[in-house]
């Protein structure tokens, strides 16, 4: 057992901290600091119990690690992780000062590091748009628009490609914070503008919103339940009757389904798959194969890469992985041909940096991003 250089033990100095006015301190060290107290104090064991009263890395008595508040960790100061002593001993620093250890606390600088242990994490930067959704020309441009609502706001605007820059955006909308799974699926009323579909947060009931303003006067309920499924994705009409289909994983059981449309109505569901409950950003993008048929992305929620699967059914023999890292990427959006090379592209928001990039296809290699927007 090796000796200790011992200290006036933090529990004498507690005892006499309690009863009379607080010593004037610091109230902060560095770990790297509590690391040279321990080793001053116990060599650096921090589970070290010797019997002789003093507990831990910072040889605490029980009556100084209870009356600070150790007991929310461990019974006694050697039980607990490195971390919740140093964090009860950040206490005693702020109340009492270094000369809680009178030989150790100084030597060790403790008293003029002031620096925070354990600083809290920033927050992770959070997403200023969501429900991105492609609408078609609205313009009259020749380039298909988007969608998308503000999340302070719940506004929803309606934005211009090629750039989809904050100049072009134009509000057609408010209250949009209400709803989820905002879907373009093509136009459903022929009235040749793209429609939207969306699900009401509070009742799960799926409605109808025609373009090219998508006004609360133009909705029509088409639908309930809806809060049972997921990643609900337009990818044209899939089953040749003109009109275009939906996509949608059940939550309870990660099958996916197709709904035909102009009303989705359960009774038009077919089971195409199963398992997609492993799969996140199902991204209707257009034919990439020369099929005819729209092609389906999404991501690998175990590994991050990203897989295109060809329509009608998206069958998992179909999948051919096309890309990795792409759960650093959110609102994947396909858009239809945005460079004039005759393949559909693809918008995508880093979610660390809130930018927005578009991808070429047909297979959206990093080196074909190009960022084209910020704070989305």
């Amino acid at each position: 057992m090796p000796r200790f250089r011992k200290s006036a033990p933090a529990t004498v100095i507690a005892a006499v901290a309690l009863s009379l006015a607080p010593i004037p301190s610091a109230h902060a060290a560095s770990v790297a600091t509590w690391d040279k107290v321990a080793r001053c104090e116990s060599s650096g064991n921090w589970s070290i119990n010797t019997h002789n009263g003093y507990y831990g890395g910072l040889q605490f008595s029980k009556s100084t690690w209870d009356a600070f508040g150790g007991r929310q960790y461990a019974d006694y100061p050697h039980q607990a992780t490195k971390e919740e002593q140093i964090r009860i001993g950040e206490k005693v620093l702020a109340t009492q000062g270094e000369g809680a250890w009178p030989t150790c606390g100084p030597a060790a600088g403790l008293g003029s590091d002031h620096t925070d242990p354990y600083p809290a994490e920033p927050p992770a930067p959070q997403s200023a748009m969501a429900h991105l959704a492609p609408v078609g020309d609205l313009t009259g441009d020749g380039v298909n628009d988007i969608v998308a609502t503000e999340k302070a706001s719940g506004d929803l605007y309606r934005y211009s490609g090629p750039g989809y820059g904050g100049g072009t955006r134009v509000k057609i909308g408010f209250g949009w914070n209400g709803m989820s799974d905002v879907v373009g699926t093509g136009d459903l009323t022929g009235d040749g503008k793209a429609d939207l579909v969306a699900v009401e947060k509070s009742t799960g009931d799926l409605y109808r919103y025609s373009g090219p303003d998508y006004s609360g006067a133009t909705r029509a309920k088409i639908g309930s339940k809806w809060d049972t499924m997921t990643d609900i994705t337009g990818v044209g009409d899939l089953t040749g009757d003109g009109v275009p289909d939906l996509l949608a994983v059940e939550k309870s059981t990660g099958d996916l389904y197709r709904y035909s449309g102009p009303d989705y109505a359960g009774g038009t569901r077919v089971k195409i798959g199963v398992k997609w409950d492993t799969m996140t950003s199902l991204t209707g993008v257009g034919d990439l194969t020369g099929d005819g048929k729209a092609d389906l992305l999404a991501v690998e929620k175990s590994t991050g890469d990203l897989y295109r699967y060809s329509g009608p059914d998206y069958a998992g023999s179909t999948r051919a992985k096309i890309g990795v890292k792409w759960d650093t990427m959110t609102s994947l959006t396909g858009v239809g041909d945005l460079t004039g090379d005759g393949v559909p592209d693809l918008l995508a928001v880093n979610t660390s940096t809130q930018e927005l990039f578009r991808y070429s296809g047909p297979g959206f290699a990093g080196s074909s991003a190009v960022r084209i927007g910020s704070n989305w």
